[in-house]
């Protein structure tokens, strides 16, 4: 059976310890996001991330799974562009991170072909969950934040929704109660010389063009 772990959504450092140590000895795990629960495992993890793509199964491997990461500086660990060489980058991270907003970076060489994907860009998120910050602090390195559901079924808000299809798939559930349930996040790839709007989401097109006008 999986570990239902019930915390509260501010939890402490030690509260998130028990959830760490499985993600570090490469286990998987789902959370609580802004939005939706979420499937987590290290982006080192190769066997944690291929434990989650098969629960994922029909999902494209065009569609590498996002990371939440727990700052801006964490973002360079991952992508080519940072906040000083990729200007649309910068204004959309300083404006819409923590968020949900995810960026399509050109990711480096060696991340996983689930990370990085056929296109060789990396989705990358600062998420607005205080808690999924400190897990990440913990852990030191950015985690999987897909939504804890079978491809094409309705992402879950409770944990209960999570146990009634994962129970005993997934090695612990982090239950901090209802999420909100928002759209999910907006992505926008800004590793080309033209930033475009990859997928429409939480963030609408016109808050984006207020911020980079020059937006595809």
């Amino acid at each position: 059976m999986t570990t239902r772990l019930v915390i509260d959504k501010g939890a402490s450092f030690r509260e998130l310890e028990p959830a760490a140590e499985i993600l570090l000895k490469g286990g998987l795990i789902v959370g609580p996001t802004q939005s939706f629960y979420a499937f987590m495992a290290l982006a080192d993890k190769p066997q944690a991330l291929e434990r989650l793509a098969r629960l994922k199964t029909g999902r494209s491997l065009l569609q590498p799974f996002l990371l939440l990461i727990d700052s801006i500086p964490r973002a360079a660990c991952y992508a080519r562009e940072t906040r000083e060489n990729n200007e649309a980058a910068k204004l959309l991270m300083d404006r819409f991170w923590p968020g949900l907003l995810t960026l399509l970076f050109t990711g480096h060489k060696g991340l996983h072909p689930l990370i990085l994907g056929q296109a060789n860009t990396v989705g990358l998120r600062v998420e607005g969950l205080d808690l999924v910050r400190r897990l990440i602090r913990l852990v030191d390195r950015g985690i999987t934040g897909t939504s804890a559901n079978r491809h094409h079924a309705p992402p879950p808000t409770t944990a209960d929704e999570v146990l009634r299809e994962f129970d005993g798939l997934v090695d612990l559930v982090l239950d901090a109660g209802p999420t909100l349930g928002q759209a999910s996040s907006t992505i926008v790839d800004v590793s080309g010389a033209k930033p475009w709007i990859f997928r429409t989401g939480a963030i609408p097109r016109a808050d984006l063009e207020a911020i980079c006008p020059n937006l595809k």
